[in-house]
């Protein structure tokens, strides 16, 4: 009897105390701990540990909190860290197949046709691909706002770049923004705020226009130009070895969930970048000047040289590549 009671209350305290493999998740973000994007993959990883009664337990670390932004790849490997939401681009120095994936740049004309080149056109799987060779699993792109550029100048059209001084980040951005004849300067965002208010600076390539809005980008640059010259990519990936410990039922929960952020954060972003424009209008009287469909071909028509340029570097690059013109083509973008 005695035996039997304590077998009982083993069970017990098994039922109360959660599953007997759960799953923890040291996943690092792209932003601070303020932004809107960390507060919703918080709010995901909460709900997920609900959904999964304990099995997926994510603990969300701000930008830099671990390693900087660059290094997230690196800490996973390492055990740093067991996955992150960012940006490829971050690792485009490791390998310039996540330069290509990161960002579309002119490619598409909205995000929301080049999003669909993920779910019908094969890059989730190129995606997968990629990220497998660093023993990671990538379980879905994020939705990301389209950039806008801050400008002391009106530059109204492709040719209006030439001979510009744009602080620009690298990466395949400022390869496009270089063919249009501008002249890259490299400084942190803090640094062109400044650069922009004494002349060093004409304009400075940075994020969306919330972002912008945040940097104070806006107080010394009038103008905010929408060139469609780049279209970032934010994604989110776990160890595989520990994505390969979750049950089917639970990495179909985690996909799930991926995929609402992303929804979410379509909205949430949305509405943001809606506010800001209003904000940077009404406040600072900022113009915002959007490229015309010529343009928008000009500008495509110089990413294909860039295309050309990165997809030679390594056979996934220029995997990448072929999906992207295989994609535009079907839809008759080229």
């Amino acid at each position: 009897m005695k035996l039997k009671n304590l077998l009982a209350g083993v069970t017990a305290l098994a039922l109360v105390s959660g599953p007997a493999f759960a799953e923890t998740f040291r996943m690092q973000t792209f932003l601070g701990a303020t932004a809107a994007t960390t507060k919703a993959f918080e709010e995901m990883a909460a709900q997920l540990k609900t959904d999964t009664d304990g099995a997926i337990d994510i603990q969300v670390f701000p930008s830099g909190a671990v390693v900087g932004p660059t290094e997230t790849l690196e800490a996973v490997r390492n055990g740093l860290l067991d996955g992150h939401y960012t940006g490829p681009t971050f690792f485009a120095g490791v390998d310039p197949a996540f330069a290509v994936l990161g960002d579309t740049l002119s490619a598409y004309p909205n995000t929301d046709v080049r999003d669909k080149w993920f779910t019908e056109g094969g890059g989730l799987e190129l995606g997968r691909t990629l990220y497998a060779k660093y023993a990671m699993h990538m379980i879905c792109p994020i939705h990301w706002p389209q950039e806008q550029i801050p400008s002391t100048v009106p530059i109204r059209s492709v040719d209006d770049f030439a001979g510009i001084k744009i602080r620009a980040p690298g990466g395949l951005p400022s390869d496009l923004l270089t063919r249009a004849g501008a002249s890259l300067v490299n400084l942190t965002p803090g640094d062109a705020i400044s650069a922009l208010e004494t002349g060093v600076l004409d304009a400075s390539d940075l994020a969306n226009v919330g972002l912008n809005m945040a940097f104070g980008m806006y107080q010394n640059a009038p103008y905010s130009i929408f060139a469609r010259h780049s279209m970032p990519v934010t994604e989110m990936s776990v160890s595989m070895a520990k994505w390969n410990a979750l049950s089917d039922e639970n990495k179909v929960k985690f996909e799930v969930a991926c995929k609402a952020l992303s929804a979410t954060l379509e909205t949430t972003l949305g509405e943001q970048e809606i506010a800001a424009i209003e904000k940077a209008k009404s406040e600072l009287n900022v113009e915002f000047i959007e490229f015309g469909e010529a343009d928008a071909e000009k500008f495509r028509n110089m990413l294909l040289e860039v295309w050309d340029d990165w997809g030679s570097r390594n056979d996934d690059a220029q995997a990448i590549v072929d999906s992207h013109k295989a994609y535009m083509t079907s839809l008759g973008i080229l």
